[in-house]
């Protein structure tokens, strides 16, 4: 009897610690992290022409990021000189939830957003000049939505579903797509304060 053969089991979110979400709230150590989750594993200099930043400018964020746990040496290539240290995501699937149970956890996770939000505001700023950018249709590539609206028990539900399945649907792509173009999504949710008068 033949078996076929297993499938990989799924990835496991990484448990976020108050400290790791302080290690990442960072823009520079951010960009690393995004620029690592659209390419797989890269190089210091990789990372350097990628993010043009100086290579000098980031080991000291490497470091921070390795002694964190977020990424780690998964290969060292030799360049004649010395070997080079090839760097990747400890997981490309983080879960805050562990953290926020912490007064410090929530601060950082705050510090965080302000930088992803940050960073995303740039990217749609370089995006949005472009040739490339594509404002409609299946092939978009660029956009802003800002909704503001109340939303009952299952609406609140049936929205985080919707969230859940976009990060499935870009942690899944990112394996197929090999030479898609990378793309940058932000989700920000926050409820605001009812002011409503009864």
């Amino acid at each position: 009897m033949s078996r076929s053969p297993a499938s990989p089991p799924a990835p496991r979110a990484l448990k976020l610690t108050p400290d790791q979400l302080g290690a990442m709230a960072s823009s520079p150590r951010m960009a690393i992290l995004q620029r690592l989750d659209v390419d797989g594993q890269a190089t210091a200099r990789e990372l350097s022409e990628r993010l043009g930043r100086p290579i000098t400018a980031l080991y000291h964020h490497l470091e921070r990021l390795e002694a964190a746990g977020l990424v780690q040496v998964v290969e060292r290539r030799s360049t004649g000189r010395r070997p080079e240290a090839v760097y990747a995501v400890v997981s490309r699937q983080l879960s805050s939830a562990d953290a926020l149970r912490t007064p410090g956890g929530r601060r950082n996770l705050i510090k965080v957003a302000s930088s992803v939000v940050g960073a995303s505001l740039r990217a749609f700023a370089a995006a949005a000049t472009q040739a490339a950018a594509c404002f409609e249709g299946s092939q978009r590539n660029c956009t802003v939505r800002h909704l503001a609206f109340r939303a009952d028990a299952a609406q609140l539900a049936r929205i985080n579903a919707l969230i859940g399945e976009l990060e499935q649907a870009s942690l899944e792509g990112s394996e197929a797509a090999g030479d898609g173009q990378p793309l940058l999504l932000t989700v920000v949710l926050a409820s605001v304060p009812d002011k409503r008068k009864s």
